[in-house]
């Protein structure tokens, strides 16, 4: 092991980059932001200057938080060990409630520990709400059936299943975390009175890899949320439970437990709403396809400090039939889907919260006659300044030119620029080919947004990273202009909003929208109404869309 790096120990004045990164706990490629983004000094291949790195450390960084925000394992670190221990010492008492324990234990943890280990235990009526979908002979008799939580946590899921006439002797857990078995352990034993081998320390994950595992008839979990992994350890559980080009660690733990059961059985899986709608899923979507899904479930914005939302899916490990219907719970209503209604959509996304006449109009939509914009284009982020507030000013001068943000953005105009950054942009961490900001014409659109506002650029506009772009290719049949008004048609947001229902205009989105270029081939404007009608669509009375009879 390195012995801690002190810079009053170098005399150089030249610092190693990999030198200046241990001082600062940050990763080298943050390093090299700051000398991009001019804070730090390059002297040599590897090399920064000693005197620029004091000056930083000294007067930028305490200041302006540099470090934390390049290394957010750093915010709110703690001594995990030592929390270890003083916890496990604590579950030993037999006067506490452990359950409380296992609540004390969570809040404790850090958001930065968390987030690395995706840790976000959950709720004891989230994990009720799984058994109503056991079906078949699962939804009678369950004393002789098996059950396991591969990330079990504090062990609601486990606790759950004993309420619902599981075996004691028949659950099974598996945690890397020991404070969490140790909790789990003593609650089945304080509820059953039955010590349980089969709660275990070990990472699932890598026991699956091992040959003849046992299988279970059910399991349900919460698997680590992003959990921070090496990639070479992504690529091996990948290529083992042939997960394709899923990598997040939910995914991963998905396909390792269809791996684990048994024929007929049941999987829930509660997952970040990602996992329903971007592409980056999209194999474990068409994995959950090939078997009969019982049911999706929303449960909003369970977890205290994370945006993001919680879903649910409970699948049967057979063959779906033909019309499988879904029970899909959204927060305040409850629907049916069928299971082809998902099978048609664009990258298979699971857009549960629709009903099955919005769902019928997105297949209507991509059965008529279209092009997609996937390689019809080139695309481009906007400016990555790596510090605006050394960078942005609000007002013009010499040498400053004017970039404009998402918020400036609109269909028919910009709005009058309130930013000027330098106009030298190699100070700056990232910028997109200069010849895209330069084209004769290009599509400029708002990045974080649930609506799609696109903008027709013939100015050669900057813009920072709020805003991104994209330029037709030039035997693309209609105009830029031409396509900005489809793209901006209350029809399109209408569809982009049911079907990916985020927050965020991604290109993998952008790029499987239908375009209906045929409407033009008789028009030379754009018309809401006529669009519709060349679409065979009317609108409701709720602002939705029916297929015209």
């Amino acid at each position: 092991m390195r012995p801690q790096l002190r810079l009053k120990d170098l005399n150089e004045t030249h610092l190693p980059i990999s030198d200046a990164a241990q001082l600062l706990g940050v990763s080298t490629a943050s390093i090299r932001n700051w000398i991009k983004t001019g804070y730090l000094n390059q002297t040599g291949v590897g090399f920064i200057s000693r005197e620029s790195f004091e000056c930083f450390q000294n007067e930028v960084a305490g200041q302006e938080k540099l470090t934390q925000r390049a290394n957010k394992s750093l915010k709110d670190s703690h001594d995990h060990r030592e929390l270890q221990t003083r916890f496990q010492e604590m579950i030993k008492a037999s006067d506490l409630d452990t359950e409380q324990v296992g609540g004390q234990y969570e809040t404790s943890l850090s958001n930065a520990y968390r987030n690395k280990e995706g840790i976000y235990y959950t709720r004891p009526d989230i994990a009720e709400s799984f058994f109503q979908y056991l079906s078949g002979s699962h939804a009678e008799d369950r004393s002789d059936l098996t059950f396991c939580d591969p990330c079990c946590g504090s062990g609601n899921f486990l606790l759950a299943a004993i309420e619902q006439g599981f075996a004691p002797a028949q659950l099974y857990g598996f945690d890397t975390d020991p404070v969490a078995i140790a909790m789990t352990r003593k609650r089945i034993f304080e509820k059953t009175g039955y010590d349980s081998p089969n709660i275990q320390c070990a990472d699932f994950l890598e026991q699956s890899l091992q040959p003849a595992q046992p299988g279970f008839d059910v399991i349900f979990t919460n698997p680590p949320w992003g959990k921070k992994i090496s990639k070479a350890e992504k690529q091996k559980y990948a290529m083992h439970f042939g997960a394709g080009k899923c990598s997040d660690t939910s995914a991963l733990f998905f396909f390792a437990c269809l791996a684990r059961l048994n024929q007929s059985g049941h999987l829930g899986f509660l997952l970040p709403d990602a996992f329903f709608n971007v592409a980056s899923f999209e194999d474990a979507r068409k994995a959950a396809l090939t078997r009969e899904i019982k049911a999706f479930m929303d449960f909003g914005k369970p977890f205290k400090g994370l945006l993001t939302k919680a879903r649910g899916i409970v699948l049967q490990n057979q063959e779906p039939s033909e019309n499988t219907s879904i029970t899909c719970e959204a927060l305040e209503q409850r629907r049916s889907r069928t299971q082809d209604s998902f099978r048609q959509n664009p990258k298979s996304i699971f857009n549960f919260t629709c009903s099955q006449e919005a769902a019928a109009v997105i297949e209507h939509l991509y059965m008529r006659e279209h092009l997609a914009l996937a390689d019809r284009a080139k695309y481009g982020l906007g400016i990555v300044t790596g510090n605006n507030r050394k960078f942005c000013r609000a007002s013009s001068q010499a040498g400053y030119m004017p970039v404009y943000k998402g918020s400036d953005i609109h269909e028919e105009t910009l709005k009058e620029p309130s930013t000027f950054i330098p106009d030298d942009l190699s100070l700056y961490q990232q910028v997109a080919p200069v010849e895209l900001f330069q084209a004769k014409e290009k599509l400029i659109y708002r990045f974080i947004s649930s609506d799609l506002v696109f903008y027709h650029d013939t100015e050669q506009t900057f813009f920072l990273n709020s805003v991104n772009m994209l330029v037709l290719h030039e035997n693309f049949p209609i105009s830029a202009k031409q396509l900005s008004q489809i793209l901006n048609s209350n029809v399109m947001n209408w569809l982009f909003q049911t079907l990916f229902g985020t927050h965020k205009v991604l290109r993998s989105d952008i790029e499987t929208l239908p375009i209906h270029v045929s409407y033009f081939d008789q028009r030379a404007e754009f018309d809401e109404s006529s669009y519709l009608d060349h679409l065979g669509l009317e609108q409701t009375a709720d602002g939705s869309y029916k297929v015209k009879v």
